[in-house]
């Protein structure tokens, strides 16, 4: 089982990065509509959150998608 050996607070985070990466990659949101879609009241905040779970910047992940449209 993944849970296993793993907080709750990191299976959240998990899962934030992962919709956050599907969104950047398969949508034309912004990263400010991106941010509040996966519950974020500041875009400041997630682009750090995700930095720090992501590893690079929001933007930087979405141009390893050329498909994804810029919005």
């Amino acid at each position: 089982m993944m849970a296993r050996g793993s907080s709750p607070k990191a299976l959240i985070e998990q899962r934030l990065i992962l919709e956050a990466k599907r969104l950047l990659a398969h949508t034309g949101l912004t990263v400010e509509a991106i941010a509040t879609e996966v519950g974020f009241s500041e875009p400041t905040n997630f682009v750090k959150f995700f930095r720090r779970h992501g590893g690079m910047r929001p933007l930087d992940f979405r141009a390893k998608f050329p498909g994804a449209r810029s919005g």
